[in-house]
């Protein structure tokens, strides 16, 4: 039995941890939907192949379609409820369904399945996680992807790392813009494994330019370590123009376009390679020429290289362009023409 003066030590002691514990509940923030970062809308961006296991079939589908090294782009547009994530994904011809959760630090993990070819071949997500950082998400996933006609490769295991960014960031073929390029400016930078790559295994930089209403430009990529290759598209990565040799240079293989803008605007130019693979140094500049060439003039030349103009509203005078990409597999890329994810 408890004394009088035990029995009251015994009641303050029992009333202050009642109260701290109390003290607790009204200090604790209970969690509610919009304590979960927000990942809904549309992601783009490239993975990169850090393995590949074969289960059987043709050895070509770790070496030449999913080889180490190897980028491919991809594609999600996710809707959010609280933590609670679902979507579509595309990867070229290759379409399906994701879900997930998405936690307080903004861990995303999705699983799902996507499929291509008519069912030929599907893609089972094994395990997917990302997290968000800024406006993107970067993390990992690995996936299995089978022949069902039997036919074919069997199934290998890929592991990749993955970046995908958010609709506010500039980009072209899924990777984000590195820098700017001013008028009467130049950038130097270099392509090197590691890099976004095009679906013919190409090294790519992206850099946004800005021009005035009347400016004429001319874009010069130059390099004495590879062929250059140039490309220049509006912000929703429809193409304006693209050069191989027009540049001259030391060994003929400078690339260079002339690109006329009828009001403000901004582009992207990409500085590429004609050759998969090829890597080093390289010079992009944007020159000012004078006087600027007169409205309706897109079918001439200009300093030996075509013509292009950037108007108001996506519309552009510009020569008929040939097909963005070659696809040497077929079903792995689904090209530029339609870069929204198909629900």
């Amino acid at each position: 039995m408890l004394t009088p003066r035990r029995s009251s030590a015994f009641i303050f002691l029992l009333a202050a941890l009642v109260a701290a514990a109390a003290g607790c509940d009204d200090d604790k923030e209970l969690i509610g939907p919009d304590d979960f970062p927000d990942v809904s809308g549309f992601w783009s961006g490239q993975y990169a192949v850090t393995a590949c296991t074969l289960g059987g079939g043709d050895r070509f589908f770790c070496t030449d379609v999913f080889s180490v090294g190897e980028s491919l782009i991809l594609e999600l547009d996710l809707e959010q409820s609280g933590p609670d994530v679902f979507g579509a994904i595309a990867q070229g011809e290759f379409l399906g369904e994701v879900e997930g959760v998405v936690n307080e630090d903004g861990v995303l993990w999705l699983d799902g399945v996507i499929g291509g070819i008519d069912e030929d071949v599907t893609t089972t997500i094994l395990a997917w996680q990302t997290g968000l950082v800024f406006d993107s998400l970067m993390g990992s996933w690995r996936f299995v992807v089978e022949d069902n006609t039997g036919s074919g490769f069997g199934f290998a295991t890929v592991d990749a790392s993955l970046r995908l960014y958010g609709p506010s960031v500039l980009k072209f073929w899924g990777c984000a813009v590195e820098g700017t390029l001013t008028v009467d400016g130049s950038i130097g930078g270099s392509l090197a494994p590691g890099d976004c790559q095009l679906d013919d295994a190409s090294y790519f930089d992206v850099f946004a330019l800005t021009g005035s209403a009347g400016d004429s430009l001319e874009i010069a990529l130059s390099s004495t370590s590879f062929d250059a290759y140039l490309l220049i598209t509006d912000v929703d990565e429809q193409e304006l123009g693209r050069d191989d040799d027009s540049g001259g240079g030391p060994g003929g293989t400078d690339a260079a376009l002339t690109l006329v803008f009828d009001v403000a605007a901004t582009v992207l130019v990409i500085a590429n390679s004609f050759e998969a693979g090829e890597s080093g140094s390289y010079v992009l500049s944007a020159t000012q020429l004078a006087p600027a060439p007169v409205a309706g003039a897109a079918a001439r030349e200009v300093r030996g290289g075509p013509l292009y103009r950037v108007v108001q509203g996506g519309s552009m005078k510009r020569e008929a362009a040939v097909p963005a990409y070659r696809s040497p597999v077929g079903w792995k890329f689904s090209g530029l023409g339609s870069r929204k994810v198909k629900r």
